[in-house]
């Protein structure tokens, strides 16, 4: 099992995210196309470092773990999320042979009361869920060594317009968790998956772990739930449009 460091009290919100990430581990990695993507294309921002001390903050099941045990072999890593169980699930993907200079443990990413030191700072589609993104990425700069660099992944303020959109066309709140603008941005993107309806998009959004709201959001009923869906499939053709941003902060 993980060892917990440097863990805050969770906020109600963080506890449910949380909750609902680690019921999703094992099926997690099979509809994770996105998850999959952002890694990958973070993963040409790396730097170029000789043997880094790592620190992988909110692995999942290890999309950019994997990334980045490939471009640093000679780094020591500190691999870390904030559910147990997708560390779990991240560190049993990892052979016997490469765990050597790689440590395992739970940890609130936006808070993480360590005094240890990185030259290398990764983390993919992990600070939206930041109560405050853009301080909690500025704290994660805070633990850079002298000259180490903090590259990250996120979705965007942008995210979903076509869901927001009918929502508010039925006076109704999305609950939706993005980040505002957010410090260091070297790239964005927009991205629409292959989806066949509305509905399938909430059923990903459940399936991923990532359907869990902001504080205070009040569900749609069921019925104004299918209502939105299908004037969304009427509307979008039931397709959402993913801002994906990329961003890049130097130590201070």
């Amino acid at each position: 099992m993980a060892r917990l460091i440097g863990f805050s009290m969770l906020s109600i919100h963080k506890s449910r995210v949380a909750s609902a990430f680690a019921a999703r581990a094992k099926d997690y990695a099979n509809h994770a196309d996105l998850q999959i993507h952002v890694a990958a294309r973070l993963a040409r921002h790396l730097p170029k470092l000789r043997a880094p001390r790592v620190l992988e903050v909110g692995c999942g099941t290890g999309f950019l773990t994997h990334h980045l045990l490939q471009t640093y072999r000679d780094g020591e890593f500190l691999i870390t999320d904030i559910a147990g169980a997708m560390l779990d699930t991240c560190r049993a993907s990892i052979c016997e042979a490469e765990r050597e200079n790689i440590r395992f443990a739970i940890l609130d990413g936006e808070a993480p009361e360590t005094d240890q030191q990185y030259d290398l700072i990764a983390t993919s589609m992990t600070p939206q869920w930041f109560a405050d993104p853009s301080s909690g990425l500025q704290r994660l700069r805070g633990q850079l060594a002298p000259g180490g660099q903090l590259v990250f992944g996120t979705l965007g303020p942008e995210s979903f317009p076509e869901w927001r959109s009918v929502l508010a066309a039925r006076g109704q709140p999305d609950g939706i968790v993005v980040p505002d603008t957010l410090p260091g941005i070297i790239e964005e993107e927009r991205k629409k998956l292959d989806l066949d309806s509305g509905l399938e998009f909430l059923r990903l959004m459940k399936a991923i772990g990532a359907a869990t709201p902001r504080d205070g959001y009040r569900p749609l009923s069921p019925g104004s739930l299918r209502a939105a869906v299908r004037d969304l499939d009427r509307l979008h053709a039931g397709q959402v449009t993913w801002h994906l941003v990329y961003g890049y902060l130097a130590a201070q």
